[in-house]
């Protein structure tokens, strides 16, 4: 019989609903850790992207690094013209603005050489060939930014303090968050390009080492020397002529005359005919470029790339860019500046 006072089943009711609370907080617990568990492991994978990221950055710049070294030594011991006359087999020499690539054991190495010559001098340059270049990159019809990054060169160089109509003087850069001066004086490193006024919107789509320089008096591009970006904007971005370049520089062994200049850029040509020269440069000031991709393996068929030697492979691929300016003295050299970026 049931106690006093109580009635039947209750016990039972009570110790079923004990039993409903206690499996509803094995739950709640299960859930808690599932969900530390989950977020434990993601920050434990995170954290192994980020040292995997780290590591292939550092294997990446000591290949750039090494590419860098081997086009310094192929300088050096090479001559950078071909010989007159001779079958393109015995083509042994080092040539300018063509692309090599070696594979080493922690990944692939791609490097450049290219003389200062082939680049836009920011002091020599006809004003009429730097307006080319900012409209390729502004805007055929952004004649006000282009305007004004044709004055505020020119301010910038001038050792006057009056500003032109859409230039800019040290009284301007003086009022700037981070205020500095302008120069009054010729360039001296093509970095400074950035801190002019109306620079800002091509911030990112080129880097100023690759496309300008201070170290081409005549003021003249040398056709035989372009680095990417600079064959990138006398080709007006043509991948195809891009492509026919590299290819001429093969078949006539590193001179290219202007007839082939013409073939190559097509109506362009007559745009740049004036500021283009074929001779190759005794400048000694030379631009080196060399690019690190960790992990990468070498292709078993190069043949496809239409490339002789497994030259010229470009590895579509982030990597480290390491560059460096140097000048020629005979068998040695002095470094100019070095930078090192992330493609």
């Amino acid at each position: 019989m049931s106690p006093a006072g109580s009635k039947p089943g209750a016990g039972r009711r009570q110790s079923s609903g004990q039993r409903g609370f206690a499996l509803v907080v094995v739950i709640v617990v299960m859930l808690l850790a599932s969900f530390l568990a989950s977020q434990l492991i993601m920050q434990v994978r995170g954290e192994l992207m980020v040292s995997h990221n780290i590591k292939a950055r550092v294997e990446g710049h000591f290949l750039a690094e090494a590419g860098v070294n081997i086009a310094l030594f192929r300088l050096l011991d090479r001559p950078m013209e071909a010989p007159a006359l001779g079958p393109k087999e015995d083509w042994d020499y080092f040539s300018e603005a063509y692309e090599y690539q070696v594979f080493l054991p922690g990944g692939q190495a791609n490097y450049y050489v290219t003389n200062e010559s082939g680049k836009i001098d920011l002091n020599k340059a006809p004003l009429p060939l730097l307006q080319l270049f900012f409209k390729y990159e502004l805007g055929e019809d952004n004649d006000d930014a282009i305007n004004t990054v044709t004055d505020s060169l020119q301010d910038w160089r001038d050792q006057d303090d009056l500003p032109r109509l859409n230039g800019a003087e040290s009284e301007y850069y003086g009022a700037l968050p981070d205020p500095y001066i302008a120069r009054n004086g010729d360039i001296q490193d093509p970095a400074e390009f950035f801190l002019i006024r109306g620079t800002k919107p091509m911030i990112g789509k080129f880097t100023a080492q690759d496309i300008f320089t201070v170290h081409n008096p005549d003021g003249k591009i040398n056709f035989n020397s372009l680095t990417p970006a600079m064959l990138d904007f006398l080709t007006g971005g043509d991948k195809e002529k891009a492509a026919e370049y590299r290819q001429a520089k093969v078949d006539y062994q590193g001179h290219i005359g202007p007839d082939v200049a013409s073939q190559i850029l097509g109506d362009r040509f007559v745009l740049f005919q004036p500021y283009l020269v074929y001779a190759v440069a005794n400048n000694p000031y030379f631009y080196i470029v060399g690019t690190g991709v960790a992990g990468a393996e070498q292709p078993t068929d190069t043949s496809q790339d239409g490339d002789e030697g497994g030259k010229n492979l470009r590895k579509k691929a982030p990597g480290t860019v390491d560059s460096m300016i140097i000048k020629k003295e005979g068998g040695s050299f002095s470094c100019l500046s070095w930078q090192e970026s992330f493609s």
